[in-house]
């Protein structure tokens, strides 16, 4: 395994950790000012908008799984393809299944990798 493939997988285990615990203050560390965050269904979040979601609980994560299949280093950024699987909470009653395809780019800044952009395609059930 790369550098970048090692240390990418270590930014992918703490998004996944702070998104399971709904740890804001850890996920904001993470992610980008400028972060744009497109859902499997569509729905595009700010990095505000999806820590609110988070803190406010219109979304938790009851189980995630991310496996970034490449890692592709692209100057001051890492671009990741990956599949995410996860059961979310939405709206504190809806327990939706997420299969999805998603592509992400990590970008260093100030020595410190933030997810600058994330993009999910639902994947097909089965």
């Amino acid at each position: 395994m790369s550098a970048a493939d090692e240390e990418l997988h270590a930014l992918e285990a703490r998004r996944r950790d702070a998104m399971l615990a709904g740890d804001v203050l850890a996920l904001g560390e993470l992610l980008a000012p400028e972060l744009r965050y497109v859902h499997s269904t569509g729905t595009v979040d700010s990095r505000e908008s999806l820590l609110h979601k988070l803190a406010a609980g219109a979304i938790a994560y009851r189980e995630l799984e991310l496996a970034p299949l490449t890692v592709t280093p692209c100057g001051d950024a890492l671009i990741v393809a990956g599949e995410m699987r996860a059961q979310v909470l939405r709206g504190g009653g809806d327990l939706r299944q997420v299969c999805s395809s998603y592509l992400a780019v990590w970008r260093r800044q100030d020595l410190r990798w933030q997810l600058a952009a994330c993009q999910g395609t639902a994947l097909p059930a089965g």
